[in-house]
C-alpha cells in the first residue's frame, strides 16, 4: 500500500485526488494536513511514500503589498516542505502550482 501525504488541507486538487483514489482503497492510504501553522514541522514523515504539496496562494491581485506573502507561501513554504520531505525519507515530492505565475495576459513579441 502506498502512503500519500497531501500538504494543503482544503485544496481543490488535493480533494479531487482523494475522491479519485478513494476508488482504490486497497492500494493507497492518504492523509491530508494543514501547513498554515507549524505543527507539520514536528511530524514524522518517514511513513509516507509521497508528499503531494498543493498549498498555495493564487496570484489574483495586483496589490504590491501582497507580494511578500505570495513569496512566503508559494516559494519559501514549498522549499521548507520539500526539505522536510527529503529529510523524512519521503521518496517522491510533487508540488503543484497554478500557471498564473507566468502572467495573466498573453504578451505580443
Amino acid at each position: 500500500m502506498k502512503r500519500i501525504l497531501i500538504t494543503g488541507l482544503n485544496s481543490y486538487i488535493g480533494n479531487q485526488l482523494v475522491d479519485w483514489i478513494s476508488k482504490q482503497k486497497d492500494e493507497y492510504q492518504i492523509q491530508r494536513i494543514s501547513v498554515r501553522d507549524n505543527e507539520w514541522k514536528g511530524m514524522d514523515w518517514s511513513i509516507y511514500d509521497t508528499d503531494l504539496h498543493v498549498a498555495g496562494i493564487a496570484h489574483n491581485s495586483n496589490d504590491a503589498s501582497l507580494e511578500e506573502l505570495y513569496y512566503q507561501v508559494n516559494r519559501d513554504l514549498t522549499i521548507e516542505i520539500a526539505v522536510k520531505a527529503k529529510g523524512g525519507d519521503v521518496r517522491h515530492f510533487v508540488s503543484i502550482s497554478s500557471i498564473i505565475i507566468f502572467g495573466t495576459k498573453k504578451e505580443k513579441n
